[in-house]
């Protein structure tokens, strides 16, 4: 994990996936601009485009993005303000060109201009110029300033969902505290439904006591959330830790979402007791607006 915390550029900052960076750069081409925006996505997805003359840096612009982005869909666009080209006369075609239509122009009385020679063709070429080391040196630092910024904008965008995402976390660490309070009181209604309902039934001599009071017993067990309570706040404390911890966090905080969830579930579904089932509700809303933040975390 080390590793692509290095990624980020800051070792312990809480970063966003989305954000936005933009700079600028002379080179001998003309003005580069380089803008790099990026989305959430579940991996790093990296798409360049660039000039036609500077096709060969889309690897390096690449290797540049990967070492200090992890995750997201990242899109970098490079622009040049103006491509000069060298322009070349072929200056014997013309003469040559201009000597045979001088021999036409002559026998029906006319005269030779240049836009004449000109409609012949391939008397001026011209080639783009190619980027040569001081170009990519540019575009290549255009794209690090870039990159400084769009990294900046994730962290300050993740600083502000790592507090919401603490507040709400203690608001689910306080419900839980609600719902251990009352977990004592599951089993012990478990085992008052039981007994009157067998009450009502009357077995008498029918049933042996003893067993009648073991299935009571394993009827309480079932529904005790005493082991759900303790990993919950496991979870809990684990969601937190990695939000003060920092770095790339977005999948483990995915993953302890989860794990939150599944704990929850099982409370819901083994407790019947009325002010737990509402609190459960309560939880579950909240860790839902929890989910949605997580999924912007790097």
């Amino acid at each position: 994990m080390s590793d692509m915390v290095e990624k980020t550029g800051s070792k312990n900052a809480i970063a966003s996936m989305t954000g936005y960076g933009r700079s600028t750069g002379e080179s001998p081409l003309g003005r580069v601009t380089v803008e790099i925006r990026s989305l959430n996505h579940r991996y790093l997805d990296v798409s360049v485009r660039v000039p036609r003359t500077l096709m060969l840096l889309d690897p390096e612009i690449r290797s540049l993005v990967r070492d200090r982005v992890s995750r997201g869909k990242v899109e970098v666009f490079v622009t040049l303000e103006e491509q000069p080209q060298d322009l070349a006369i072929d200056t014997a075609r013309a003469l040559k060109i201009a000597g045979s239509l001088q021999e036409v122009a002559g026998n029906i009385g006319d005269t030779v201009r240049l836009e004449h020679i000109l409609m012949a063709g391939e008397v001026i070429t011209s080639r783009e110029v190619e980027a040569g080391p001081e170009v990519a040196s540019v575009v290549l630092s255009t794209v690090g300033s870039a990159l400084d910024s769009l990294v900046a904008h994730r962290v300050l965008e993740g600083q502000a969902l790592a507090r919401d995402l603490k507040e709400r976390a203690g608001e689910l660490e306080s419900i839980t505290d609600r719902i251990e309070g009352l977990a004592p009181e599951v089993t012990e209604r478990v085992r008052q439904q039981a007994g009157r309902f067998l009450s009502e039934l009357d077995l008498g001599e029918h049933v042996d006591p003893q067993r009648l009071e073991a299935e009571v017993a394993l009827l309480s067990q079932r529904s005790d959330i005493s082991e759900e309570i303790t990993r919950l706040k496991a979870h809990l404390a684990s969601f937190s830790v990695t939000l003060s911890t920092g770095g790339v966090a977005g999948r483990r905080l995915d993953f302890l979402v989860q794990e939150i969830q599944r704990e929850v579930n099982t409370i819901g579904s083994k407790s019947s007791h009325p002010a737990i089932s509402e609190l459960v509700v309560d939880f579950k809303t909240s860790l839902e607006k929890i989910r949605e933040q997580a999924q912007n975390i790097e």
